[in-house]
């Protein structure tokens, strides 16, 4: 079997991004700087709060620097800077809906986040960084972002691909700062306009606008057009937690652990559009992404894998006891169950934060369930992947080699 050609897929996720950085700091060791983690990987494909790992990866911060960036409040509101506007300000406050923080604070946030390689052109920014294949090629990274004029995704790239079945993808003349600034813009609910830039025209909203919240289908394709053969592509793919309720049972309908139907509604149903574009509901990215890779069939016999994509990523999920009745994981109660999944994509309050991070651990520990890259939505019940993170993890050390 042939070296693989090795993916990175960052979701978004505002502050929940810090399960990334958990994930990394498992796997790598908390002290291993950005580079040596990136020097693992071929390409790397990010959105939203998943950019600004990769940004701090690129940096070259330690991952227990990264992960400390996020348990910082300060630091956290400064991205998260309260919009100037009263207007928002009373919208908000009287309905619950309307952005709440300023677009226009956010990228000098993000150039002192990153000072060294912030500023530099997204090409130049990963300069010097090998993949993993080295022969003197640069890493590759793919930062998404949706095009707010032309209403499309944009694919911000460190370097052109093409090639006659695939035509020219241009690199971008963003800077890192300005990329990721672009892809952490969730509108609506969030940020109050879209990102813009002192020296260029283009105004951008989050990739998950584009459906690329989870970004592994986008960094698996581009990767089809660098390598041009789908059975050498592996993708690691780090979430940042998803809400899953199993579908009630006859006699189950008023748990508090099953889906809930709500009433339809102008108010309602923005909150579910809302909440759609943030979700990967609940695999079809992961798996899609797997059958693009051949479904398995590129993976030696006896693999522990089952597919050539792994997916890590906390599910906020109830298990069954021995009785088969649903539980919260982890020795959750109810209340601290139902806050949790209530939680909201821009949580900064420390408490909040505090209590996605003490998930993520129960989560490393197997105490709280993976999203693995299939399962049967209403049962929870894995059809493919892994349904811990340890099995995941022992997935990923099998196939990358």
């Amino acid at each position: 079997m042939g070296k693989k050609y090795r993916v990175l897929s960052l979701d978004g996720g505002g502050s929940w991004a810090l399960i990334e950085a958990g994930a990394l700091i498992d796997m790598f060791g908390e002290g291993t700087a950005g580079w040596d983690v990136l020097r693992a990987f071929d390409l790397v494909a990010a959105n939203s709060g998943g950019s600004i790992v990769l940004g701090c990866l690129i940096e070259n911060l330690a991952l227990g620097q990264i992960f400390d960036f996020f348990m910082d409040e300060t630091k956290r509101r400064s991205v998260f800077s309260k919009t100037s506007s009263l207007a928002d300000r009373v919208l908000e406050g009287v309905t619950g809906m309307g952005p709440k923080y300023s677009a226009e604070k956010k990228l000098p946030a993000l150039e002192s986040v990153l000072p060294i390689r912030g500023n530099m052109v997204l090409g130049d920014a990963v300069r010097g960084i090998p993949g993993q294949r080295g022969a003197g090629e640069n890493l590759r990274v793919l930062i998404v972002g949706f095009d707010y004029d032309r209403c499309r995704a944009t694919f911000f790239r460190s370097a052109a691909t093409n090639g006659p079945a695939y035509g020219t993808g241009a690199a971008a003349d963003l800077t890192l700062a300005e990329a990721i600034h672009a892809s952490t813009n969730a509108p609506v609910n969030y940020f109050d306009g879209p990102a813009t830039y002192p020296d260029d025209p283009g105004r951008y909203w989050d990739g998950a606008i584009a459906g690329c919240n989870n970004p592994v289908l986008a960094g698996v394709a581009e990767a089809v057009t660098t390598t041009r053969d789908f059975l050498e592509i592996v993708a690691l793919s780090l979430g940042t937690a998803t809400v899953a309720l199993p579908w009630p049972e006859p006699g189950e309908e008023g748990s508090p652990y099953v889906r809930q139907r709500s009433d339809p509604g102008l108010k309602n149903d923005l909150v579910k559009l809302a909440g759609a574009i943030l979700d990967d509901p609940p695999d079809m990215a992961s798996f899609l992404a797997h059958v693009m890779t051949g479904s398995g069939s590129g993976l030696p016999a006896g693999s522990v894998a089952d597919s050539q994509i792994v997916r890590m990523n906390p599910m906020i999920s109830p298990v069954q006891d021995a009785n088969k009745q649903w539980i919260a994981p982890g020795g959750l109660t109810l209340a601290q169950f139902q806050a949790l999944a209530a939680l909201g994509m821009d949580a900064i309050d420390q408490p909040d934060v505090e209590t996605i991070a003490n998930y993520a651990d129960l989560w490393l520990k197997d105490q709280a369930p993976n999203q693995p890259v299939r399962m049967d939505g209403d049962t929870l019940t894995c059809e493919i992947g892994q349904s811990t993170f340890s099995a995941a993890k022992a997935a990923w050390d099998a196939i990358e080699g």
